[in-house]
C-alpha cells in the first residue's frame, strides 16, 4: 500500500490520510482517517504540520493540484478557531472518559481475580474439606448475587486470562457468572441465583476422575472412552452426596447439566420439563463457554460465532427463551470479538451493556499510538458501526499482538448501584 507525503493545501474531501505526529499532537480521535468535510480540512491546515501522509488505495478522491499562490500567514477566522477548539475539547473529554473506563475496568479485573482465587481455593478444599468448600462457595456466590441484585446497570467486560493451570477454575467460574446473569434477566429469586452459581461451580466436579488422555482428546476418542467420560456426572454425584447439607436444587443441576430438551442428552435422556429451569440455564452457559474455550480438540470459535452456532444448531436441545436472553446480554458482538468498523479500523470488543448491545466499547488498532494508550471508544457516541467479525488467527501477527485477542474468553461484570 503506497503512502505519499502531501502538502496540507492540497487536501480535499475523500482523501484517506495519516497524521505525521503523535496522537497527543492533534485534536482528532484517530491518527488516520478519511476526510469528511471542509471543516476538517481547515482544522488540519491550522495545525503545526504542513503535510500529511496520503494513502491512495483507501481514498475516494485525488488531491487538489499544487498551488503556487499560497499565503504564508493566512489567519484562521473565528469559525475555524471555534471548530478547532471544539475538537480539542471533545478529545480531552474522550481522554478523561477513557481514563475513567480504564479505572472501572481495573477494579472489575481485581474483583474477578479475587473471585477466581476463591474458586481455586474451593476446589482444593473439596478433596479433604468438602463441607468447608461448600460453605466458602455459598459465601462467594451470595456475595456475587448481592452485587447483581444491587446493580442498576450491568456492563460485561472482557477479562485478562488467569494463571497457568486455571482452565478448569476459569471454566466453572465463567459458567457461574453467565448463569447468574441469565437468572437475573429471568427475574429469579435471590435463592435461585445462589443455586445457579453453586450448580455451575460444582457441575464438572467429577471430571477430576477422568484421565487427561480422554478429557483433552475428545472428540478423537473411542466409544468406550466416551462412555467413561460421561461417567463424570456419576462421579460428581458420588462426591456431593457425601457432603452434608448439599442443596437438592444444586445436585439436580450437577446431575442434569448434559441433558437436552429433545431427550438426546445423558445420563438419563430426560426431556422437556423433566429438566429443571436452573439446569437449562447452566447448560446454555456451559455450552457457550465450551465452544469459546474448548479444553479438548474441538475447534474454538469466536464469541460471535459461538452464539451463531448455538442458535443454528442447538435450538431444539436448548431453552430458546434463555438462549435469546444470552444474545441480549452479550450483544450481537460479544466481548472478545475482533471486528472491522465502518471506517475500516480494526478493533477488539472490550465491553458491552445490554442497553446498547449493538454499540459496545471497542479498543481501536492504531499502530501510530502505543498499545498501552490505544483509544477505547463507545460506538454509541460515534457514527461508526461494526461491519463484520474477523477470525483472529487470520490477522497479521502485529495486529494480533496489538489487540491481544484472549486465548480464553472470560467475562465479569461491572455493577453500577442504584443511587
Amino acid at each position: 500500500m503506497s503512502k505519499i507525503k502531501l502538502s496540507t493545501d492540497r487536501l480535499t474531501i475523500g482523501l484517506y490520510i495519516q497524521l505525521p505526529c503523535s496522537w497527543g499532537g492533534h485534536p482528532f480521535l484517530f491518527s488516520s482517517f478519511k476526510i469528511q468535510d471542509q471543516e476538517q480540512i481547515k482544522a488540519l491546515q491550522s495545525l503545526d504540520f504542513s503535510f500529511v501522509i496520503y494513502i491512495p488505495e483507501k481514498s475516494d478522491s485525488t488531491p487538489l493540484p499544487p498551488r503556487e499562490d499560497i499565503k504564508n500567514e493566512e489567519q484562521a477566522d473565528d469559525g475555524e478557531n471555534t471548530y478547532l477548539n471544539e475538537l480539542w475539547l471533545e478529545k480531552e473529554r474522550k481522554v478523561e472518559e477513557q481514563k475513567s473506563y480504564l479505572r472501572n475496568l481495573r477494579k472489575c479485573e481485581n474483583d474477578f481475580k479475587q473471585s477466581l482465587s476463591a474458586v481455586r481455593a474451593i476446589n482444593l478444599k473439596l478433596e479433604h474439606q468438602a463441607p468447608q468448600a461448600l460453605t466458602d462457595a455459598k459465601e462467594l456466590v451470595s456475595g456475587i448475587t448481592a452485587k447483581l441484585n444491587k446493580s442498576n446497570s450491568t456492563m460485561l467486560h472482557l477479562m485478562e486470562e488467569g494463571q497457568e493451570g486455571d482452565k478448569y477454575h476459569s471454566h466453572v467460574f465463567h459458567v457461574a457468572i453467565l448463569s447468574m446473569i441469565l437468572g437475573k434477566a429471568l427475574a429469579l429469586s435471590e435463592q435461585e441465583l445462589v443455586y445457579l452459581g453453586l450448580g455451575a461451580l460444582f457441575h464438572d466436579l467429577g471430571k477430576s476422575k477422568i484421565p487427561n488422555q480422554i478429557l483433552h482428546n475428545r472428540p478423537q476418542i473411542t466409544p468406550a472412552e466416551n462412555n467413561y467420560y460421561k461417567m463424570h456426572v456419576r462421579f460428581a454425584l458420588d462426591k456431593i452426596n457425601n457432603i452434608q447439607g448439599f442443596p437438592k436444587s444444586v445436585s439436580e443441576i450437577v446431575s442434569q447439566h448434559h441433558e437436552y430438551l429433545d431427550g438426546s442428552g445423558y445420563p438419563k435422556k430426560l426431556s422437556g420439563d423433566q429438566i429443571s429451569l436452573l439446569t437449562q440455564i447452566v447448560t446454555i452457559a456451559n455450552e457457550y463457554d465450551n465452544i469459546c474455550n474448548p479444553t479438548n480438540k474441538h475447534p474454538s470459535r469466536t464469541p460471535y460465532h459461538a452464539l451463531s452456532y448455538l442458535y443454528k444448531n442447538k435450538s431444539k436441545q436448548l431453552n430458546k427463551e434463555v438462549l435469546g436472553l444470552l444474545i441480549k446480554e452479550l450483544g450481537i458482538y460479544p466481548p472478545g470479538c475482533i471486528v472491522q468498523l465502518s471506517n475500516e479500523k480494526l478493533a477488539l470488543v472490550m465491553s458491552v451493556s445490554k442497553e446498547n448491545i449493538l454499540q459496545p466499547n471497542v479498543m481501536i488498532y492504531d499502530p501510530s499510538i502505543p498499545k498501552n494508550d490505544a483509544p477505547i471508544i463507545s460506538l454509541s457516541e460515534k457514527e461508526i458501526t461494526i461491519e463484520k467479525v474477523l477470525v483472529p488467527a487470520r490477522l497479521p501477527e502485529n495486529i494480533q499482538e496489538y489487540l491481544n485477542p484472549r486465548a480464553r474468553v472470560n467475562y465479569y461484570f461491572e455493577h453500577q448501584e442504584e443511587s
